[in-house]
């Protein structure tokens, strides 16, 4: 959870955890799921923002007018500039980024119940496995009640380590439940593209807020 260490990482473009677009499960999950339009999105731990970019600039084929407010979170500056560059380079205007460490979202009533959705992707797995009960308090604050989290999660042996750290797709079922949530799509293996260097797989699997 220490800054530096992120902000190494970005500067020496030694990110394996960043397949450099957004993952096919969210792509997947959009194409199957037409009725989620018109939402607010948080993405925390956005990094470059590849998840984030895509749901800002989804086009349903069923509602025209379908529009997500996103809003990515990240504590590294490196990440954010990237972000905001492309923002204005692609000139988005339903898409705002926060340089922030996402634990301190917790303290704020700004963001208190203010999202219909939470996009995870490699966030959770980037934590400190003692915090990890914290992350979802985090998560139970700014998720309005009945939202859902839409996350793809990274499994992998937890003998070895991280970040990422390794769960288990039981681990992630019982955080959720344990803490307020109801899984509403089942954990299931999802296509995976990031480096071998990661050794792990990837689950999808949907949660709502009770």
């Amino acid at each position: 959870m220490k800054l530096d260490f992120w902000e190494e990482r970005y500067a020496k473009g030694d990110m394996p955890w960043d397949i450099g677009q957004v993952s096919p499960a969210f792509i997947k999950y959009l194409t199957e799921h037409q009725d989620i339009n018109n939402k607010t999105i948080a993405v925390l731990g956005c990094g470059r923002g590849h998840d984030a970019f895509y749901f800002a600039q989804y086009e349903s084929k069923k509602y025209k007018n379908c529009k997500f407010d996103v809003y990515g979170f990240d504590f590294s500056e490196i990440a954010i500039r990237f972000c905001n560059e492309l923002k204005q380079k692609k000139n988005i205007k339903n898409i705002s980024f926060y340089k922030v460490d996402i634990f301190k979202l917790l303290r704020s009533n700004q963001w208190k119940n203010y999202f219909d959705c939470i996009i995870e992707h490699t966030c959770l797995c980037a934590i400190d496995p003692n915090r990890q009960k914290e992350y979802i308090d985090l998560i139970n604050h700014i998720l309005k009640p009945g939202g859902k989290v839409i996350g793809l999660f990274f499994m992998k042996p937890k003998e070895l380590g991280g970040p990422p750290f390794g769960s288990t797709p039981g681990d992630i079922k019982e955080l959720f439940k344990d803490n307020n949530f109801t899984e509403t799509e089942a954990l299931h293996p999802a296509e995976c593209l990031h480096s071998s260097k990661l050794q792990g797989e990837e689950w999808f699997g949907v949660f709502q807020k009770n």
